[in-house]
């Protein structure tokens, strides 16, 4: 394999560690950063924020490491959402949930993209990317990667209430959620160490110094430049300043949202879509569709006094993960939130007030797109995704009031439709007035071979009709994985990295 200079769009998540394996290998990387390095927020409890894993405060729409968007979740429902705008991306500033996705999740990524996207053939990079605290030094997890693993809250008390109520609804056990066994019941893992939120940044930056990896933050990338067909580097404006940017190849790792619109502006899409003074480079349409998201609900109670611990370090400790045909038709996560929705957003410890329990649908039929002017995630425009929300609502429900749940909870806010023989309409009302995003983002750049008209890479993050130009985050996934996506993530940047090397 021959060395050369490579350009990496974007530090986030899947950025980060591809920039920091390719350096490894002996390349010469620039990883490009709109946001800053680190922050520099003068703050104490802004600061508390972004150190600690159990609050989101510095991760709202509006924030200062945030970029915010407006979005549309379905027609006439106006959303905003918002992405870390740092080094570490959303790893930076998330609630440091970190599952691996299923071994059907992989399956499924597999049919549309080759064998190289198997659960089989991933593993390894799976392994090379954790040191698993509670399960590491087997034939499934890693020891000496850099992102630590680990679970907290098994003894805590409303853990324990979730986990006992979720299996008197019906689930099975599943200890440990990153084994790949059957989906059930169990502790989440979390890129965390106590309190403290280990984020790509934090946890490659002494491989990103290894490897030689040059950082630029405050670098925002206006284009991708092409000689004919092929990629020759970018324009990247830094405060008022804009140069251009050399590479023998440039990766593209800005995120769902990002990654298509530097794509679209840089003449990568749909010929018939792209603004006139924008030279086509590819005719791509799958470029911005594909749009792949869960959509979530959630439940407030209330709980009996004394049963929340302050000392928790985690917001969220355990989930349902339920298979197609357990809960619903379709695949649906039920996730627990053991600390007061008041003291996740402010990042106020002491905070007290109603928990959320969330019903995400794991495994959505919905696509939306991306485009310079919208995000729409199209949620609701399956009924087949309607009639899973309704069930899994249903079963939130049930475990709500289930005898392992009375100890903790004083009160809760179920819909009324529950109770009711004709809830549909109801039910429907409810859902859609509820109705909010897991900010799980994929597909909007999505794998697959040429001769599939919606694939905008190959199965190596190849952009198709260009040269010198990958794309290498979850735009690549052709459907969300149905457990949350910041392991996934990092996973892709891992992945590519591999797939680069091989070749």
């Amino acid at each position: 394999m021959s060395t050369r200079r490579i350009v990496v769009v974007g530090a986030g998540g899947s950025g980060i560690p591809l920039a920091a394996r390719l350096g490894a290998l002996g390349h010469a990387v620039t990883l490009l950063e709109a946001g800053p390095l680190r922050a520099a927020l003068g703050d104490s409890e802004a600061e508390h924020g972004l150190e600690h894993a159990w609050t989101v405060r510095e991760g709202l729409p509006g924030g200062a490491l945030t970029w915010t968007y407006d979005a549309e979740l379905f027609t006439g429902r106006p959303w905003r959402i918002a992405r870390g705008r740092l080094l570490g991306g959303s790893t930076s500033v998330n609630g440091a949930y970190f599952q691996r996705p299923h071994p059907d999740d992989f399956a499924g990524w597999a049919a549309v993209a080759g064998p190289e996207w198997s659960y089989d053939a991933c593993l390894p990079a799976l392994r090379r990317l954790e040191s698993d605290r509670d399960f590491g030094g087997d034939a499934v997890h890693g020891t000496t990667g850099p992102m630590p693993v680990e679970r907290t809250g098994g003894s805590e008390r409303v853990t324990s209430a979730f986990l006992d109520a979720a299996l008197a609804t019906g689930a099975r056990p599943e200890t440990d959620k990153n084994a790949g066994g059957p989906s059930g019941a169990g502790l989440l893992p979390r890129n965390a160490v106590g309190p403290a939120r280990w984020g790509v940044a934090r946890a490659y930056e002494s491989l990103l110094a290894a490897a030689s990896v040059e950082i630029r933050a405050g670098a925002l990338v206006r284009r991708i430049v092409f000689r004919g067909d092929a990629a020759v580097g970018v324009d990247v404006a830094v405060g008022a300043e804009t140069s251009f940017i050399g590479a023998d190849e440039v990766i593209v790792s800005a995120g769902a949202v990002e990654t298509p619109r530097l794509l679209q502006r840089s003449g990568i899409g749909d010929a018939s879509a792209l603004p006139p003074d924008v030279r086509l480079v590819a005719d791509s349409r799958g470029v911005g569709r594909g749009l792949s998201d869960h959509p979530a609900l959630d439940i407030a109670w209330e709980p009996r006094p004394g049963v929340v611990s302050a000392e928790l370090h985690a917001a969220w400790t355990a989930a349902w993960n339920a298979p197609a045909g357990e809960v619903a038709d379709a695949g649906v996560e039920l996730l627990l939130a053991a600390k007061p929705t008041a003291a996740i957003l402010s990042g106020r410890a002491t905070a007290v007030g109603p928990l959320d329990l969330r019903i995400t649908l794991a495994e959505p039929l919905a696509r939306g797109r991306v485009t310079a002017e919208l995000i729409s995630y199209d949620y609701l425009s399956r009924g087949e995704d309607v009639a899973a929300l309704r069930a899994a609502t249903r079963a939130a429900a049930r475990m709500l009031r289930s005898e392992p749940m009375r100890g903790v909870v004083a009160s809760d806010a179920v819909p009324e439709w529950v109770d009711s023989v004709a809830h549909h309409d109801a039910a429907e009302q409810w859902i859609r007035s509820a109705l909010g995003t897991a900010l799980h983002s994929c597909g909007t750049a999505r794998m697959g071979d040429g001769d599939d008209p919606d694939a905008v890479t190959d199965a190596h993050g190849r952009v198709h009709g260009a040269t010198g130009l990958r794309v290498a985050d979850a735009s690549l996934l052709p459907a969300v994985p149905s457990r949350g996506t910041a392991l996934t993530a990092v996973f892709v940047g891992e992945r590519v990295a591999e797939l680069i090397a091989s070749e």
